[in-house]
């Protein structure tokens, strides 16, 4: 008999463990979804800003070809108040200093100075 008492608290213990393992899982998992959707989160506002960043482009590029097109200075100001030069071509160039900085342009053939 003493053998079968052994063997049932062993059962009864190893019972406890699985049903103790059981629920360790149980709460990993409903962590794991948590973070899950945290990250699904975090990858959708990376894509959107990737995609307004072309919404953007695309805007930038139309407004410097209407201020080509129309000759408007008040919108070519505009446009390098916020950090945008347009080139001869009318295509939007991302200027090396910041916004609200005015460049002077280099005259061609002189040094800049």
């Amino acid at each position: 008999m003493r053998a079968d008492g052994w063997l049932y608290w062993m059962t009864v213990g190893l019972s406890g463990l699985t049903l103790a393992f059981v629920v360790a899982y149980m709460v990993l998992v409903q962590d794991n979804r948590t973070v899950q959707a945290d990250v699904n989160r975090r990858q959708q506002f990376i894509n959107q800003g990737i995609q307004l960043g072309r919404v953007n482009e695309a805007l930038i590029r139309a407004l410097a070809a209407a201020a080509v097109s129309n000759k408007d200075d008040k919108l070519r100001d505009l446009l390098a108040d916020n950090g945008i030069t347009i080139n001869a071509s009318g295509e939007p160039v991302p200027s090396t200093s910041g916004p609200a900085e005015k460049a002077i342009p280099a005259t061609p053939g002189k040094p800049p100075g």
